[in-house]
């Protein structure tokens, strides 16, 4: 992990948005071959998300891997196991 992902600078675009990045898919749902995967902010915490663009439809979801650099903000200690002290 780099100093990069610690420190997250204020944004200097007028709006911000999530890259989409094109997966060789078939929407099971609508037959679609519009399909991305993207990061998301989940209830359950941030997710990388396989979704049809066209009717969107879960192909998968899942949790981030280092590669994927999500979240930006995540804490040097992501991934240690916990203590019963806590």
């Amino acid at each position: 992990m780099g100093v990069e992902r610690m420190f997250f600078p204020r944004p200097e675009e007028e709006r911000i948005f999530v890259s989409r990045t094109p997966v060789e898919a078939t929407c099971p749902k609508c037959g679609s071959t519009n399909v991305a995967r993207y990061p998301v902010a989940n209830f359950i915490g941030p997710r990388m998300v396989t979704k049809c663009q066209d009717c969107f439809h879960h192909l998968a979801v899942e949790v981030p891997a280092d590669d994927d650099h999500w979240p930006p903000w995540r804490a040097p200690t992501w991934g240690w196991s916990g203590t019963r002290a806590g």
